[in-house]
């Protein structure tokens, strides 16, 4: 009885330390998730594939985490799609780097505030309300605004979304996706226009008139939005521009129409010039075979001059008087 009884305890002291030893195994799995963890979804979290949205104008792509000792690949504009390699890091900077994949095949990492990982991106047609959780009780006042450009995450939450806006300058949650438009067409727009409005001076102009003189977006819905940008709100001294520019609308982009009553056409694309080569009237369309390099003020009105034929008749007309005219 003393061998059966000191074998019982034996057997109970390896029972109870095989348990002690496989308590920490458990415990060093859930410290090495909790190392990961932050506050943005993974691909396996949110059953999306692996792919991050640029929300910044610029980023650089470089071979190692952070900024010291790394080589600079190239740069990702805002709304790029990348693919995301699950692979993450803290720098030197005390940031944390996610490593991507181009669609060019170039991989490196990039700082990731300026990326929102998974969802999709969307273009804002029309005023919503943002709440700061999935909640009725949590609006504060702060919405979303027509041509905010943002990416939409699937909803957790019965009837809401999470987004995330450009800069991550408003994020939160919405109530379904009503008004955000997620087609090819639209979101390229929206992303050219972002770039277009993150620049200053002529190249903003610049971009701006691309999208419109681009026939691929002459069907979208928020091509108003751009003309809005380039030449004026409703209700402004230049609206009535806008009402102008329906019978210029269709345009190829080497053409411009005449938006004022009489229009001078000079020879040399300057205020200085004297000699008044002919006339052009509203409504006339011209073919335009240059235009200047910069722009030059003429009685308060800043724009381009553009030589244009008219009927074998050619000449320098300044940009305010036609369809290419600028805010």
């Amino acid at each position: 009885m003393k061998t059966s009884k000191k074998t019982c305890i034996i057997y109970f002291l390896l029972v109870l330390g095989y348990g002690c030893n496989s308590t920490p195994n458990k415990n060093t799995e859930l410290n090495s998730e909790a190392t990961w963890s932050d506050d943005s979804k993974t691909s396996e979290e949110t059953g999306a594939e692996p792919y991050a949205t640029c929300l910044w104008p610029k980023v650089g792509l470089r071979d190692n985490p952070g900024r010291k000792d790394a080589k600079y690949i190239t740069t990702i504009y805002f709304g790029e799609k990348v693919e995301f390699l699950d692979e993450k890091q803290i720098a030197d900077d005390d940031k944390e780097y996610i490593k991507v994949k181009l669609s060019d095949g170039n991989e490196g990492w990039v700082y990731k505030h300026l990326f929102a990982i998974g969802g999709k991106l969307g273009i804002v047609n029309g005023q919503r309300e943002l709440y700061k959780r999935p909640d009725i009780m949590t609006y504060v006042g702060e919405k979303l605004e027509p041509m905010d450009m943002v990416v939409i995450f699937d909803g957790e939450q019965d009837g809401w979304n999470e987004v995330v806006s450009l800069k991550k300058e408003k994020k939160g949650w919405i109530q379904g996706q009503a008004n955000i438009i997620q087609n090819e067409l639209d979101v390229k727009l929206g992303i050219l226009y972002w770039r277009a409005m993150e620049e200053g001076g002529d190249k903003k102009y610049e971009l701006l008139e691309n999208i419109m003189d681009n026939p691929n977006f002459k069907k979208s819905k928020l091509i108003e939005e751009v003309s809005k940008a380039l030449y004026g709100n409703p209700g402004s001294e230049e609206a009535f521009y806008i009402d102008e520019l329906d019978q210029f609308q269709n345009l190829p982009s080497n053409k411009l129409g005449i938006t004022s009553k009489t229009v001078n056409v000079v020879d040399e694309p300057s205020t200085s010039s004297e000699e008044v080569l002919f006339q052009v009237e509203k409504g006339d369309i011209c073919d335009i075979i240059e235009q200047s390099s910069s722009l030059e003020e003429v009685n308060g009105n800043t724009d381009r001059w553009y030589k244009i034929n008219f009927n074998g008749k050619v000449g320098w007309v300044f940009g305010h008087h036609t369809s290419k005219k600028r805010n």
